[in-house]
């Protein structure tokens, strides 16, 4: 099944496959497309011969028509609707004294509706705003309230990084995140540091998480007990990135090793499971382990 690659100008709809229903639509060209508000504008990325997700096949919405000189004159009342119902909106919760911020808001391309998107930390009754909105617009409303994610999406900002948030450019979907995952990269848990414009944990937390957590599995876990060239020792810290560990030996020297160039290691010291590669004995000497090469610990 060919499909097209378009964009609406939207964070949720970023460079999102549309079917294009037998189109031969050329890249840079306008369409009219089904939206979740309803119908909206969007132009062309880029085609494809088949639909490069396959688990989604049938799921995809419709390109309606190209657009003409009508719907694009179309486009700009529509952006005039915006500002307005923005601004009446606005004004409407400051003078009802309403706990909610708006964020957006969306008309449909046909008018048929007006979607306005609003965050707050408790349960709004806007059942009076509505109708205000109605009267003015003479339209369906529907109000979404949506968390401090989508409004960073929505408005927009730079992150520390220097680049546009990643929301409002291509990330579609917010996974989980968990400080451990800042624990895990060695990073300071100052709070300030580690939330994103949106105030919650930055989403790029999660990028690299899991290939700290497969070089995680190739080092001894703090506290263990290891056998090195220079003798035996416990492992005070790890390098992640570097693979390495700094051991700490029997003469209170410490020294930064390789996880592969170590003989052996084992679980730490208070885990009273028996070590692998040592019997089961629990006890581990040097030269008596039998080992030539490191053993890996799961550090699950």
């Amino acid at each position: 099944m060919k499909t097209v690659r378009i964009s609406l100008g939207e964070t949720e709809h970023q460079e999102q496959h549309y079917d294009p229903h037998g189109m031969d639509l050329k890249i840079g060209e306008q369409v009219v497309v089904e939206t979740r508000w309803g119908q909206g504008l969007a132009r062309v990325l880029a085609s494809f011969p088949a639909f490069p997700d396959r688990g989604k096949k049938g799921s995809l919405k419709s390109v309606l028509r190209r657009a003409t000189s009508a719907d694009l004159a179309n486009q700009e009342q529509i952006r005039l609707l915006e500002v307005e119902a923005k601004a009446f909106c606005s004004r409407k919760i400051n003078e009802r004294g309403m706990p909610m911020k708006l964020a957006d808001v969306k008309p449909s391309f046909d008018r048929s509706k007006i979607t306005f998107y609003f965050n707050s930390e408790e349960r709004v009754d806007f059942r009076e705003l509505v109708k205000e909105l109605a009267q003015q617009f003479h339209t369906r409303i529907e109000m979404r309230q949506i968390g401090a994610r989508d409004v960073a999406s929505k408005l927009g900002n730079v992150g520390p990084c220097g680049r546009q948030l990643c929301c409002k450019t291509f990330l579609k979907e917010y996974e989980p995140i968990a400080v451990r995952m800042a624990k895990d990269q060695n990073l300071s848990l100052n709070p300030s540091k580690l939330a994103g414009m949106c105030g919650r944990l930055k989403c790029c937390l999660r990028y690299e998480h899991s290939m700290y957590e497969e070089l995680k599995r190739g080092l001894p876990k703090v506290g263990s007990l290891v056998e090195a060239r220079e003798g035996l020792g416990i492992v005070k810290a790890r390098d992640v990135l570097d693979e390495s560990v700094m051991v700490q030996l029997e003469d209170s020297r410490q020294i930064k090793v390789k996880a592969a160039d170590l003989i052996h290691f084992g679980p730490p010291l208070d885990d009273e499971s028996p070590r692998k590669g040592c019997g089961g004995g629990g006890g581990c000497s040097s030269g008596g382990c039998g080992t030539s090469g490191a053993t890996s610990h799961d550090d699950s």
